[in-house]
């Protein structure tokens, strides 16, 4: 009967331990890919544009529920796609890549998908 070399043997599970640990942070363990978002920019150009609107009262909180249902699934959904984690602007110092044209152009599609409810809807 043969005996393989115990030099071999560790060698082995070395290097497949290794591997499993490189495996394991980058898909689990990997620090997420920080990005910036104006959002106070974007809220005041929505308020200036709704000032522009002929609204009765319920109707102007209907648009603000939707437009603040849209951001944060607008926000939460390109975080997932893209694995990354979002920060106001305010919070970053520098060097971090700014998304706010991409999820403001996604953030208008969302709401012209969806009409105004009627006045008298709740």
């Amino acid at each position: 009967m043969k005996t393989s070399n115990p030099i071999v043997i560790v060698l082995i599970s070395v290097l497949l331990s290794l591997a499993c640990a490189w495996t394991a942070w980058f898909w689990l363990l990997r620090p997420p890919v920080l990005v910036t978002f104006d959002m106070k920019g974007t809220v005041n150009a929505f308020i200036r544009q709704s000032a522009k609107l002929e609204l009765n009262d319920t109707r102007r909180r209907q648009l603000l529920r939707r437009f603040d249902h849209n951001m944060t699934a607008v926000t939460r959904e390109y975080a997932q796609q893209h694995h990354v984690s979002i920060l106001v602007s305010a919070a970053a110092v520098s060097g971090v890549p700014d998304v706010t044209p991409d999820i403001r152009a996604r953030l208008a599609t969302a709401m012209q998908g969806q009409d105004l409810p009627a006045a008298d809807a709740q």
